[in-house]
């Protein structure tokens, strides 16, 4: 009776043991997807800034793995940009030869509008009264990618499949046309 009683406990505390390594081999998983989204939002946002918010710019910085899915005319820096990347993170080349977009697991977004200054630096400390003129505010957007991924669309807020979120901005002022008098 000892016996089976011992045999028991062991069975309960081995089933444990293995919901808890699952448990925590799916934690890392979330984790390296976390970190690696976040240092992708931060790659963009610096992009960003460092092509002072111009949509193609930024896409012909990531020539070979970037398409701008949706931009203007009248307003070439506005419009949106997205990117594809393996299960490793790595960027896939777009176009895509060879079916590689079907290993595409994560998609990136990028999303730039054109808003008035005062409306994007609302929230924040600076005085907005003085801040006449527009800025560039990117949206950028990580997912995991599955059978119902919609290429062409921007996911709802609430999507299970977002990964990160995050917003940038670029202050471009005013377009005053200063004219020359001699």
């Amino acid at each position: 009776m000892e016996l089976i009683i011992s045999i028991m406990f062991f069975s309960i505390s081995g089933a444990i043991c293995i919901q808890l390594f699952v448990n925590a081999h799916s934690l890392s998983e979330e984790s390296i997807e976390l970190n690696n989204s976040v240092l992708w939002t931060q790659n963009i946002s610096e992009v960003f800034h460092g092509c002072k918010g111009n949509l193609h710019d930024i896409a012909n910085f990531f020539a070979d793995n970037s398409v701008v899915l949706v931009s203007y005319e009248d307003n070439p820096e506005i419009g949106t940009m997205v990117m594809y990347f393996d299960e490793n993170w790595k960027l896939i080349d777009f176009p895509s030869q060879n079916d590689t977009l079907h290993n595409a697991k994560y998609e990136l977004l990028l999303c730039i509008v054109k808003l008035p200054a005062s409306e994007i630096y609302a929230d924040t400390e600076a005085d907005t009264s003085i801040m006449s003129g527009d800025a560039l505010q990117g949206e950028i957007t990580i997912l995991e990618m599955d059978d119902e991924t919609v290429i062409d669309q921007i996911p709802d807020k609430d999507d299970p499949d977002i990964i990160s979120d995050r917003y940038t901005d670029y202050y471009i002022g005013t377009a005053e046309v200063i004219a020359y008098e001699p």
